[in-house]
Formats: C-alpha cells, sequence, structure tokens
C-alpha cells in the first residue's frame, strides 16, 4: 500500500486516512480519493461498482475511487458513477471538477449497502434456474423466464391491492397470489404456482406497460402467446423471496420492509445489467452480441456532449400539441437497450445534476421522456424482452421499444423526427440478397428483393438518385456512367445508414458501429460519396451528400470479438445536414489501440481503465477538434 499512499500524494492529495489494510481515503481540501487495492485477477464491472458504492458511502462522500489489482486500474468519478482515464492532480482536479457534494438520504445508504447482495442473489438465481433445467435450454432462457418474475414483482410494487380480472382467477388480489409466503405455506404448491403462471397472462399486457408509438400502435413488453415456462415451486420461493425480501429500511425515522421501489439511483439497473452481461450467451454472425459497455459509454457521452454543449434546448422542448417531449434518440438494432440505458443515464445526469436552475421543472421533462424519447427495435422478442425490462429497472417502465419483423422495414417510425441515433446494427458482406444460392440451385428470396426495392425508392426512372433527405437510396449504386441501378446482395449496416439518415432530424446525429471496409473499400466509395458527397479536386471541399462527418473512431478487432465476426470496426459519427450547401468541417480521427479488456477463449478479460483508450478519445474530443485535423 506505501506505494500507492505515495503515488497519490504526488498527485496533491496530501492527506492519507488509512481505513483498513487495502484501503486508503486520501484528499486536498474538499476533493477525495477513495483508494482500493484488490486481489482480483480481473477488474469487472460488478466489482467496481461495488467499490464505488463504498467510496459513495464515505463521509463527506469521495469525489473519485481508484482501483487496482498492482497491474490494471480503474478510476471513477464517484457522483456520476463514470469511468475516467486517471486521477486529476489536485490543481486540474480542483479547476475541471469543482461540483457539489450529493447528500446521501438513507434510502440511498441502504439501496448501496443492497447492491452487492443483490448482485450475487440474482447470479446465484440465474445459476439455479438454469441449473435445475425446468423448460430452459441455455442462459438467454434462464435470463428471460428470470425476467418474467422481476416483471410480476415490479407489477405487484405498482400495483398495490390489484384484483385480477378475467379466468379462473377472477376476483382475487394478485398480492394474495404473487408471495413467496403463499408458497412456503400451501400443502399444494404446484397449484399455487399454476395461479402465479395464470396471474401472469392477466397482468403481462397491462395497459402501464404498453408503449405507443409514432404511428399511433402499441407495444407490449411480452407477445400475446408468451407465458412462464417455469414449474418447479422451489426456484419460485428463492427467486420471490429474493425479491420480495429485502430486509428492513428506515426512512425519517421510521422503520419498515424493504422493496425494489426502494433502491434509489441506478442501483437496481446495475444489477440487472451485471446479470445480463455476465449471463449472456453471445451467438456469432449475424446472430446476437452485445454491444461492450465501453463502446456504449464513450458514444453516449459523445452524443450528450454535442447535443447539449449549447445548452438544454434540444432536451427539454415539449411539443404544445400532444405536452410530450420533442427530443427522440433511436436505435433500430437495440439489443438489451445498452446503447440507450447510457444515452439515458447521461441525459439524466445532465438535466438533474449538471444543470442549476429549475430543476422541478427538468424533473417533470425528464419523466416525460423516460415514457416517450427512447425508442428501441429488434426483431428478437427475447432482446425486447430484455431491453424492456432493463429500461424499466432504470425508471422507464413505457419506453416505446418494439419488436419488429426486420428493422429496416418497419413502418412504426416517421422519417425525420429523431434528434439522435446510436446503434450497432448486424453486418454481413452478402447479408441481403435477392437469391439464395445453394449448390447449382438458385431461390429467389423475396425478403431480400423487397427491402433492396424498398431502399430503391429515391431512384427515378433514368437511374439519377435525387438524394431526399427523407427518402432512401442505398439499395441502388451508380454504374461506371454514374446510373443508380439496385444490387443484388448488401451489406446490411449499408441499408441501416440510410435508414438512419433518414428517420433523423436535419441536424440530427448518428454514431453507427460498422465495419471498416464501408470506410476503404473501393467498391463502397459510392456509400462514402452518397454520406459526404464528392471531393471538387480544384476546391478540396465535398459537394452534394447527405451527412457532414464529424468523427471516425477506429476500434481493436477483439471489440467485437465475442460475435465471432473477426470483422475490423469503427464508430462512425455523422451530423445529418440541415441544408444541401451545408460545407463540411474538420473531421475527428482516432484511433482506439486497448478498449478495456481482451478476449481470450470466448471469454471477455477486463483489463482496466488505464487500458481503455476510449476514456482519453473521448477527453481529447470534448475539447474541440482542431481546425487543421482532416
Amino acid at each position: 500500500m506505501q506505494e500507492l499512499i505515495n503515488k497519490v500524494k504526488n498527485l496533491g492529495y496530501e492527506t492519507i486516512q488509512k481505513i483498513d489494510e487495502t484501503t486508503i481515503r486520501a484528499n486536498h481540501k474538499e476533493v477525495y480519493v477513495y483508494v482500493k487495492k484488490v486481489e482480483d485477477e480481473q477488474l469487472k464491472p460488478d466489482l467496481i461498482t461495488s467499490i464505488t458504492y463504498d467510496a459513495m458511502g464515505t463521509d463527506p462522500m469521495s469525489t473519485y475511487v481508484w482501483i487496482t489489482n498492482g497491474t490494471n486500474n480503474s478510476y471513477i468519478l464517484v457522483e456520476e458513477e463514470k469511468a475516467i482515464s486517471e486521477i486529476p492532480p489536485v490543481i486540474k482536479g480542483e479547476e475541471k471538477f469543482n461540483f457539489g457534494k450529493r447528500q446521501l438520504t438513507e434510502r440511498d445508504i441502504w439501496s448501496i449497502h443492497k447492491y452487492q447482495e443483490l448482485q450475487e442473489k440474482f447470479d446465484g438465481i440465474h445459476e439455479m434456474i438454469y441449473g435445475m433445467k425446468d423448460h430452459v435450454n441455455n442462459s438467454n432462457d434462464a435470463i428471460d423466464e428470470f425476467c418474467k418474475l422481476i416483471f410480476m414483482e415490479v407489477f405487484r410494487l405498482n400495483h398495490p391491492g390489484y384484483i385480477l380480472r378475467g379466468g379462473e382467477l377472477e376476483g382475487k388480489r394478485y398480492d394474495d397470489i404473487f408471495r413467496y409466503e403463499n408458497i412456503e405455506k400451501a400443502e399444494d404448491k404446484n397449484k399455487v404456482i399454476q395461479e402465479i403462471r395464470e396471474a401472469f397472462k392477466i397482468v403481462k399486457n397491462h395497459e402501464d406497460y404498453v408503449s405507443t408509438l409514432d404511428d399511433g400502435s402499441k407495444s407490449a413488453i411480452f407477445s400475446a402467446d408468451e407465458y412462464v415456462k417455469l414449474e418447479n415451486p422451489n426456484i419460485y420461493t428463492s427467486v420471490l423471496k429474493t425479491l420480495q425480501d429485502l430486509g428492513p429500511i428506515k426512512v425519517e425515522g421510521v422503520e419498515r420492509p424493504g422493496t425494489l421501489l426502494d433502491l434509489t439511483g441506478d442501483v437496481a439497473g446495475r444489477v440487472f445489467d451485471v446479470l445480463l452481461r455476465g449471463k449472456f450467451e453471445n451467438k456469432g454472425g449475424m446472430g446476437i452480441y452485445l454491444t461492450p459497455r465501453q463502446v456504449t459509454e464513450a458514444a453516449a457521452e459523445i452524443v450528450v456532449y454535442d447535443l447539449t454543449k449549447d445548452g438544454a434546448g434540444k432536451l427539454i422542448g415539449i411539443d404544445p400539441k400532444t405536452g410530450y417531449p420533442t427530443f427522440k434518440v433511436g436505435d433500430l438494432c437495440c439489443g438489451s437497450a445498452g446503447f440507450l440505458i447510457k444515452m439515458l443515464q447521461e441525459i439524466k445526469n445532465h438535466l438533474l445534476t449538471k444543470l442549476g436552475g429549475n430543476t422541478k421543472h427538468y424533473e417533470e421533462v425528464f419523466e416525460l421522456m423516460k415514457e416517450h424519447s427512447f425508442i428501441g427495435a429488434d426483431n428478437s422478442p427475447g432482446m425486447v424482452l430484455k431491453a424492456r425490462l432493463n429500461m424499466a429497472m432504470n425508471g422507464a417502465v413505457k419506453c416505446p421499444i418494439f419488436q419488429t419483423r426486420n428493422s429496416l422495414m418497419t413502418e412504426n417510425l416517421v422519417p425525420e423526427t429523431f434528434d439522435a441515433i446510436i446503434t450497432n446494427p448486424p453486418f454481413s458482406k452478402t447479408g441481403i440478397s435477392k437469391e439464395i444460392k445453394k449448390g447449382n440451385t438458385k431461390i429467389d428470396n423475396l425478403e431480400g428483393i423487397e427491402i433492396i426495392t424498398k431502399y430503391s425508392e429515391d431512384i427515378d426512372e433514368d437511374g439519377q438518385n435525387k438524394m431526399n433527405p427523407d427518402k432512401l437510396s442505398l439499395g441502388s449504386k451508380p454504374d461506371s456512367k454514374g446510373k443508380w441501378k439496385q444490387v443484388n446482395s448488401i451489406d446490411p449496416a449499408v441499408l441501416f445508414i440510410d435508414r438512419n439518415l433518414q428517420l433523423l432530424k436535419k441536424g440530427g446525429l448518428l454514431m453507427i458501429v460498422i465495419p471498416d471496409g464501408i470506410l476503404s473499400n473501393s467498391g463502397d466509395k459510392y456509400v462514402r460519396e452518397y454520406i459526404m458527397g464528392k471531393k471538387n479536386s480544384v476546391t478540396g471541399e465535398f459537394e452534394g451528400g447527405k451527412a457532414i462527418l464529424k468523427a471516425v473512431i477506429s476500434l481493436p478487432t477483439e471489440t467485437f470479438g465475442l460475435s465471432g465476426a473477426g470483422a475490423k470496426t469503427s464508430l462512425l459519427y455523422l451530423k445529418k445536414k440541415e441544408h444541401p450547401g451545408e460545407k463540411q468541417g474538420p473531421v475527428f480521427m482516432a484511433v482506439v489501440d486497448e478498449v478495456g479488456f481482451t478476449v481470450k477463449q470466448n471469454v471477455e478479460i477486463q483489463l482496466g481503465d488505464d487500458h481503455n483508450d476510449l476514456l482519453k478519445i473521448v477527453e481529447v474530443y470534448k475539447k474541440g477538434v482542431p481546425e487543421d485535423v482532416e
């Protein structure tokens, strides 16, 4: 520990308080650093969050956390629960982070203490469900079944005294059925379980959890035929006891049983996120995998910075006709809502922590935003379930995330209505094709034909691309004479660029993960020109194009190593042109050598924040792009 003490003193935090053999707290005036030495080989998110909550509970609250295993390090800005690239020296720290201290309430302290307990219990429950093989075939099935029971508990807490309507449970109190005590004392436990499963069918699509999409259609969390598959009473008893028996909580001097609704901040959401990321089985190729948190955090921070650097006006506007917020952020390939969660957290922090003035107004706007401003879509019902519950655990129970047959073709979203889109679409060189070839046999792929035709809607009869900002064109490409013709096959990532630009308002922001081939292959030059326009050889300026290129951040191959794709990728950051004549400015370019983890034997090995180049890249971006950078 002496080496750590010397390092923190060299940063200017000269007063040292020893807490135990592995923990010290150092400070300079009002700035405190909580330093923890751990034996863990990896600095995993659950470990970092647990120690951050320990630091949050110190008096006064610590400003920073420094976690190290002697080789790797993680640094956290405690009040925002956000990773930073380093612990700032005293002068820099006082100058840059001179913010007011958040005062912890009794509920905050109780919630912090519950984090580690719930995280371990959730992990154990997943292992139990998966291990018993009670109508689950894999880890993701176990997550889905656990999600359904979490939903039922959230429903119980938000609807006290609810009377069930319909079927054999007509007139019964929901609370009398969905309690672990009822299972424990029942002579016929299987009957109680059957009643719980029937109750799920009644409450799963309650109007309080049905969101409304742009076109007025409704989106429930669960499909009409979804049901709880679990049947083992022991599983139900363990799950319900974990969710319902959280021990006592004292609020304003009065002690009562605590519930999930008593968890403050993002504690419940973080517990759920650890479960998802720790237990989710990634599927390669065109399958499903979760975008690493290091990428979602960096991308969201950059986008929110640009949305708010000139004030909060874009976030807090209200439509006078509907009374709803005008701000919208989307992800058409939302998976478990990783990007949307980070956007929600960044915006919440900006509105409720960073801004002064009428905080009550910002709180009211944010409550509306949780219901209307974060829009997601995915073609996997299982991922939509995880996304909706993930958002619900972060307080957004009615956010409009919906299941669609194909995100490229959904008609539920209106062009030019989004302020920002942040996404990681599927990519495969021939992912969408007009034909399916097997040996010498060719079969028309009607789905592919429909998509490619739809994405050629802005090509006229003479083969000219009209470049309307609310239309689609990249289902076609120009031939050697400049005449645009439909392609036979195309990478879906190209079409998602087109679709997302269509959905953005003029001036809207798109942050998208793409394969590097789109940025460099000669065959994709037309895509780059569609985005930026063609470069005038005389003036050096780009002419035409639908967007302004703001940044390209190259990611290392291990970023999506778990996907099995192995493709080199980048974050492409665009702004939809506000008018056709808008000029291309300087472009921020960065290369990420390390992303905070490596992949070995299909497992992410966490390396710590000092191995995450994205943290420093975000800081440099926010300082501004020099005029001579191209």
